[in-house]
């Protein structure tokens, strides 16, 4: 069931507030109930007070004065009805009927009222003649609630009682039209915060929603080119924080994509050559069975020399798909420290290696096509390869596994005979400084023009697409992805038409 966030939370902040409201309309509407009650007890209680003053003084000195006392309207809503009676409870005065003002009465012209008020409240004060404090007590009276207070006068031989009487039904009716606003304001409260609610959470999630069309239009057109609206009407806060992050991970989306996609391009054409050429020399064997032995000899090794090189970058293909799955065994290696079977971390001295590769490749050279002599040696006449140099070589001790590094080596060494030309030369040094062994692969080749130095290291990238000797293939992208398992960096210097540089930084022991 799609019940929608913007809903959901209008109506929890509307709840919140409603718990609120009530919490605050039940202490109002108590305090307020509380406070009428306590007034028009104490006003009971001052007027029975005042009647027993007034008959202690007429006892003291009776012909001082006729007993006068205010007169009001009986269990009217504005006055106090009064009542004295004997210890038999006969009436002996009241307050008159309509008059505001007035003598005290006797019990022949008093009103229809009961006499007394409470009987029961009359009875439990006669038996505690001594309290000074006076009873209270509601009774129901013409169908109206009336308080009354109960208070006992102990004159000179004998008690009377005093009663007091008030309806209730100003307080009722005050309590009910006090209730009714507080509900009706709760519940316009309630309804503009629930509007308020809506509007709020709509802006915020408006943010939320462009992300979200965004997202589906991306999904839909593979377009990772769109970005988000970061601007917000309110300024900076944490949805156009979201919203810069997300246009972050869509430019990253897409250089993935570009990348990939320029990847699928340049590995589908890498491997459609050797195909092409494996096709080609099958065809031509099958078609032409009388074909000379030398020629179809020479058919079989061109193929299996393509099938060869279609290996390698299958296994290129593989080792770059295993280093983007799991860091491939660099990584295992950097989280192991490289420890041997004893538990210490792997050292590898570098200059052995270093001259290890350079001695590997100077025969090569010398029995093939190429010329290698040590640094300073002019090259011999007739010489068809580029001159291999070993400058400065420091002793340099790492952590690492020695084959992956071996790796790194071959792979720049490879890459510089690649691209430089039978006249030219290749020169290795190793150098150290503080923190670092400084090792560096320099040929005068072809070089790389500055608009593809940046993407050299990138897998299958085809340097100049018109030339059939161009850089690029998975190599590099291999060596760059053991180099930074090591925690090493790698670098490129390259002018075109006079050679590159290859810088590699390992951090010493």
């Amino acid at each position: 069931m799609y019940f929608p966030l913007q809903l959901r939370l209008a109506l929890f902040f509307t709840l919140i507030l409603a718990v609120a409201l009530w919490f605050f309309g039940l202490t109002v509407y108590t305090q307020a109930e509380q406070r009428a009650y306590h007034d028009l007890d104490a006003t009971l209680s001052s007027r029975a007070a005042s009647v027993r003053l007034g008959k202690d003084l007429f006892v003291a000195n009776p012909s001082s004065l006729p007993l006068l006392l205010p007169s009001v309207d009986s269990v009217g809503t504005q006055g106090v009805s009064i009542e004295v009676l004997d210890q038999k409870l006969t009436l002996i005065a009241s307050t008159s009927g309509s008059s505001t003002s007035g003598p005290l009465t006797t019990a022949g012209d008093t009103t229809s009222s009961p006499v007394p008020w409470d009987t029961k409240a009359a009875h439990t004060a006669l038996q505690h003649p001594d309290s000074q404090s006076g009873i209270y007590s509601t009774i129901t009276y013409q169908g109206q609630p009336v308080r009354v207070y109960t208070l006992v006068n102990n004159d000179i031989g004998q008690s009377h009682v005093i009663q007091t009487a008030r309806s209730e039904q100003d307080i009722v009716q005050s309590l009910i039209d006090l209730r009714l606003l507080l509900l009706r304001g709760g519940a316009l409260v309630l309804a503009l915060a629930l509007l308020g609610g809506w509007l709020i959470t709509w802006g915020v999630l408006s943010a939320v929603r462009r992300m979200t069309r965004t997202a589906l239009s991306i999904s839909a057109s593979g377009d990772f080119q769109q970005r988000v609206p970061e601007k917000s009407w309110f300024g900076r806060d944490e949805l156009s924080t979201l919203a810069t992050t997300f246009n972050k991970m869509l430019a990253h989306l897409q250089a993935l994509y570009q990348q990939q996609q320029r990847f699928v391009a340049d590995a589908s054409h890498e491997l459609r050559a050797p195909i092409t050429s494996i096709r080609c020399n099958l065809d031509l064997l099958a078609k032409a069975p009388d074909l000379p032995a030398e020629e179809a000899q020479a058919a079989l090794a061109d193929a299996q020399a393509e099938a060869n090189r279609m290996g390698r970058l299958v296994g290129d293909l593989l080792t770059l798909a295993r280093s983007d799955s799991n860091q491939q065994a660099t990584d295992v290696a950097l989280a192991n420290g490289y420890k041997n079977d004893d538990g210490e971390k792997r050292q590898v001295d570098l200059d052995s290696l270093l001259l290890e590769v350079y001695r590997q490749y100077q025969p090569a050279r010398e029995n093939g096509n190429a010329d290698v002599r040590q640094a300073g040696s002019p090259g011999s006449p007739g010489s068809q390869g580029p001159r291999l140099l070993l400058q400065h070589t420091t002793p340099a001790r790492v952590f690492g596994d020695e084959d992956q590094l071996k790796q790194v080596l071959v792979a720049l060494l490879d890459n510089a005979l690649k691209y430089t030309p039978y006249e030219g030369s290749i020169s290795l040094s190793l150098t150290t400084d503080e923190r670092y062994a400084i090792l560096k692969v320099s040929d005068s080749g072809i070089g790389i023009s500055p608009e593809d130095v940046p993407h050299i290291f990138e897998r299958f990238y085809r340097a100049d697409r018109a030339r059939s000797r161009d850089r690029g293939g998975s190599g590099l992208a291999i060596v760059q992805s053991i180099v930074q398992g090591h925690d090493g960096t790698i670098e490129v210097e390259s002018i075109p038409g006079k050679g590159s540089t290859f810088t590699l930084r390992l951090p010493l022991v």
